[in-house]
């Protein structure tokens, strides 16, 4: 066990050296297009009509995100991100609520270690696709939503690995309902590169 401690913290304290060429000056500014893949849920209360366990619903998450470094351990961040949200009600998918959002999120990067940095936010969602069964609920579903994202990202390089989770503060449906009051959240991890402006 003592081993295996003394491997990670070699490894880790090696890549926090080698990370430490990714931190950049007051006043940079980047440019990271990204790509990667989103696992869209419901929190709180949706029914299908079906008795089936709540699945994840797997789907694309892509865009481009800015950041202004104000010192060198912190960046603000904006971006535009398209995401596949939602959720599925079994295997096949052939229950499922797909939610798809233009998403803007508004972040603060806190770099903790070189390249490694804590992030959180706030983001707003423009509902660009909403269907349940096959049917368009777009006209049931509110348009804008409000999340926090959280996460976590590390640089190596100028190739960016981010894990977010976006907390929903608003419900999907516009009507206030019993059964059908839930939030749609999403796990999101990217891999983008930056550019320097």
């Amino acid at each position: 066990m003592k081993k295996l401690l003394t491997i990670v913290l070699l490894m880790m304290a090696t890549l926090t050296t080698l990370a430490q060429n990714t931190m950049r000056e007051c006043g940079t500014i980047t440019v990271q297009p990204k790509i990667g893949v989103g696992f869209g849920y419901i929190s709180g209360c949706w029914d299908t009509g079906t008795d089936d366990q709540e699945k994840t619903r797997v789907g694309l998450v892509a865009g481009v995100e800015g950041e202004y470094y104000a010192t060198r351990w912190l960046g603000i961040a904006a971006g535009v991100n398209y995401a596949m949200q939602g959720w599925v009600m079994n295997a096949e998918q052939s229950v499922a609520t797909k939610l798809d959002y233009l998403n803007i999120p508004v972040t603060a990067n806190f770099y903790v270690a070189g390249g490694l940095a804590l992030k959180a936010g706030a983001q707003l969602g423009f509902l660009l696709y909403a269907k349940q069964l096959g049917v368009d609920i777009k006209d049931n579903c509110r348009k804008l939503s409000v999340a926090i994202p959280v996460g976590i990202s590390y640089e190596f390089g100028n190739v960016v690995f981010d894990a977010r989770y976006n907390f929903a503060l608003t419900k999907v449906n516009k009507h206030k309902s019993v059964v059908n009051d839930g939030r749609s959240d999403l796990i999101q991890l990217t891999l983008g590169y930056k550019f320097e402006w």
